[in-house]
């Protein structure tokens, strides 16, 4: 009975690359339209000397493909795969299709300016991206990630959960989550605002919303491994849905909308359904459409509410209803062509970190002042430390620091990429070392969670924040601090989630 009741979660080591076409056709259709409406316009009337940037875009598009293609020939292509998914939702998209917005002049960020010699400065940035992309590959394909995994996965916990009996220990997880989230709203420490003066506890909340990722994760792998559809099943799908447009208009961030279906498509691959040509297309609409959405609301929200100034939960949700008037509202064609050039100026972030490209040298000297000097090392050291230990513990790797120094502007938070980040640290021989690091990293937990002997449940549930808390925008100072966190976080949660299920199966 064992086998079958678990057997849904058996792993296809072979399966097909599902969702490989949703993303060649998603940002296909991105070249496609970036050309057609540059084409329109006449742009493609002048000399191609303005044009030196896509070669160098091409070149580094072969090297952040590359081992797409390679796992997809070696047949073991998947949407979650560490390598597939940083390339393909964030590093291709920001830097490869970015430098081509760039080279068509399709956005144009006041902070060119600050880019001494662009025709230098800019394919400088590329190269140094294609040789941290590089770093992250060989350090994944490594033995080094491979053997940890070995020597940690016999000590994990043998706990069999049944797809069935999530709903209790799922949806207490999500409700904690949104308690945490609801207490951070209130806090001003999540949704659009900006916290300037930092409680003793605001970490530990902003780590807590691991809880929200942990309880989607184990109530969607309920959803397609259960065999039982009865109410509770049904309750639970809607809550699921309902959940994901509430979070998204209350924090007003373009990305939400794309960051809730990753545990719905991760769950669908993870729980043994066979990935077929329908179920591609429907991801593939859906993923599309999720991030067209999140880019008209987020940027609507932001324009309407106008900075990120801390104000009351009822003035707060006042700008949610002011926002979803305006676009029922708006001209559809307006509401349409306005976000489509906040999508074009929200993935294109090849600019901004060519600014630290370019003027890293020189600001050096500056950085203790901002806080920043060094701040990989410090920001690692200083993490372990809470900060009810240390009240004044300044805020790790301080994102509106970095703003005012490298932009002139502090009121915005500005991509910077582990790439960017290692190279203002350590030069350029940073980048490659740093990217191989995290590369040995993504490997472990890949070889943890997904490539195991013993597929379970909470394994996948654990997958899904540990290989999303590698954030490719922003700082690489965070990213140890962040896995040490989640741990935790994790370790703690998900233990509690296994008393519940044995409660549960014994009744």
């Amino acid at each position: 009975m064992a086998s079958n009741r678990y057997n849904v979660l058996n792993l296809q080591r072979n399966r097909p690359a599902g969702f490989g076409l949703p993303i060649i056709v998603l940002w296909g259709a991105v070249l496609l339209i970036g050309f057609g409406v540059f084409w329109l316009e006449g742009g493609l009337s002048g000399s191609l000397e303005q044009y030196y940037l896509v070669p160098w875009a091409v070149m580094a598009g072969v090297v952040v493909a590359a081992p797409s293609i390679y796992l997809y020939f070696r047949g073991k292509f998947e949407l979650f795969h560490p390598l597939v998914f940083a390339a393909w939702s964030y590093i291709f998209p920001a830097f490869i299709v970015g430098a081509f917005i760039v080279a068509f002049k399709l956005v144009d960020p006041y902070f060119m300016v600050f880019i001494d010699d662009p025709e230098y400065n800019l394919p400088l940035t590329l190269f140094y991206i294609s040789i941290g992309f590089l770093g992250l590959t060989v350090g994944y394909f490594l033995p080094v990630g491979r053997m940890i995994a070995e020597k940690i996965e016999p000590r994990f916990p043998k706990w069999k959960w049944n797809p069935d009996k999530v709903w209790t220990a799922g949806g207490l997880l999500l409700l904690a989550g949104i308690g945490v989230n609801i207490i951070g709203f209130l806090q001003g420490i999540m949704g659009f605002q900006r916290l300037t003066d930092y409680g003793t506890f605001d970490a530990v909340l902003f780590f807590l919303v691991v809880l929200v990722a942990e309880g989607s994760m184990l109530l969607w792998l309920g959803i397609f491994g259960a065999k039982q559809r009865n109410a509770t099943f049904y309750i639970m799908l809607a809550l699921l849905i309902l959940f994901i447009p509430l979070r998204a208009a209350l924090l007003g961030s373009r990305s939400t909308f794309l960051i809730s279906m990753f545990p719905i498509i991760m769950a669908f691959t993870y729980s043994g359904r066979k990935i077929s040509g329908k179920n591609t297309i429907f991801f593939g609409i859906v993923i599309a459409i999720a991030v067209f959405i999140g880019i008209i609301y987020g940027t609507a929200f932001r324009n309407i509410k106008g900075s990120e100034g801390r104000i009351s939960a009822g003035d707060y949700i006042g700008q949610v209803g002011a926002t979803v008037e305006y676009l029922s509202n708006e001209d559809p064609l307006v509401v349409i062509r306005d976000g489509g050039q906040a999508f074009a100026e929200r993935i294109e972030n090849l600019s901004s970190v060519a600014v630290v490209v370019s003027n890293y040298e020189r600001l050096a000297p500056y950085e203790e002042s901002y806080g920043l000097e060094n701040n990989i090392i410090n920001d690692t050291l200083t993490s372990f430390v809470p900060r009810f230990l240390w009240p004044d513990k300044p805020p790790t790797s301080d994102a509106r620091a970095y703003s005012m120094l490298y932009f002139s502007f502090g009121d915005n938070s500005f991509a910077i990429s582990p790439f960017a980040d290692l190279l203002r640290n350590f030069g350029p021989i940073g980048i490659p070392i740093g990217m191989l690091i995290l590369g040995i990293y993504l490997r472990l937990i890949y070889r943890l969670f997904v490539e195991t002997p013993s597929p379970a449940l909470y394994k996948f549930v654990a997958y899904l924040p540990m290989l999303t808390l590698v954030n490719f925008e922003g700082f690489y100072a965070t990213i140890l601090p962040s896995i040490i966190r989640t741990v935790a976080v994790l370790a703690v949660s998900l233990f509690i989630v296994n008393l519940i299920m044995r409660t549960r199966i014994k009744n």
